[in-house]
């Protein structure tokens, strides 16, 4: 599965100011893709319903499909949003740039009412808070000032995804995991493309490996693996890492370490994680 020809962005570039200020640029660009799922569609089971999946053709994340056959995209370079109709990108996209949250909102409601659909249905609601998140008109989003750390946060996400399908082809390869389901999703809320894993017939899940792209913990990209919560216990904040199963991008990086053993690396803690629940 592996063919080591894609390359980790530079690692020095996530210990800058300018590119936690790009994550947050890039963050809050998921938001918005997010508040179009989230008022036209119900609520699922960890918010499900607004998780984004890669569009191989457009090399972009875009959202379910929401009111019938809209969805919105997004191109990380350059923090383009733009609406879909049958699958099909069309014009009038917005740029994250020089332009605060409040023409964001406008834009959404122009573009709805171009498509004869229900403007009054759209809200800027999420059902989570995030310290990241720009809103109202006091502040310009600046993607373009940051270019470089742009491009290295596609370059990330573009890797970690080959990463997550390799790991998923090896899980599967296990006697246990052969029946499994397993999908590839980038997470709104965490800003972590994430390996989800379902028994069939069975309502608990596996565990999850990811990447997350930073917070506030942690600004640089991580790999990490979570187990999965138990029907009537305790719930931790979705946001909480085992520091165990943590792999930082740096260290990846640093130690040379090949991807096939990244992807072993990952395929172990999953496993341990599946055993310890």
């Amino acid at each position: 599965m592996l063919n080591d020809l894609s390359q980790w962005p530079p690692v020095n570039i996530f210990d800058t100011n300018h590119f936690r200020q790009a994550r947050v640029e890039a963050h809050n660009a998921l938001f918005w893709m997010a508040r179009g799922t989230n008022s036209f569609l119900d609520s699922t089971p960890d918010n499900g319903h607004l998780s984004l999946f890669w569009h191989k053709a457009s090399g972009n994340f875009r959202t379910r499909s929401f009111d019938g056959d809209l969805q919105i995209g997004l191109s990380f370079p350059d923090l383009e949003l733009y609406f879909c109709e049958g699958g099909q990108k069309v014009p009038h996209s917005f740029w994250l740039d020089d332009r605060t949250p409040a023409f964001v909102e406008a834009w959404y409601l122009v573009e709805l009412l171009h498509r004869d659909r229900d403007q009054s249905k759209f809200s800027t609601d999420l059902p989570f808070s995030s310290p990241y998140m720009l809103m109202g008109d006091t502040e310009d989003h600046n993607a373009s000032a940051y270019k470089l750390e742009l491009d290295a946060l596609n370059g990330c996400v573009l890797k970690a995804n080959e990463i997550l399908r390799s790991v998923s082809h090896a899980v599967a390869q296990q006697p246990k995991f052969t029946k499994c389901r397993q999908w590839i999703t980038l997470e709104p809320e965490s800003f972590s493309l994430i390996l989800n894993a379902v028994v069939d017939n069975k309502a608990v899940k596996l565990p999850s490996i990811g990447m997350c792209l930073g917070d506030h913990l942690r600004p640089a990209p991580f790999f990490f693996v979570k187990a999965s919560e138990t029907q009537g216990g305790v719930k931790t904040h979705r946001l909480d890492y085992d520091p165990r199963t943590l792999l930082s991008l740096k260290s990846i990086v640093n130690e040379a370490m090949p991807d096939v053993e990244l992807v072993e690396n990952l395929v172990g803690k999953f496993v341990e994680a599946n055993h310890s629940k």
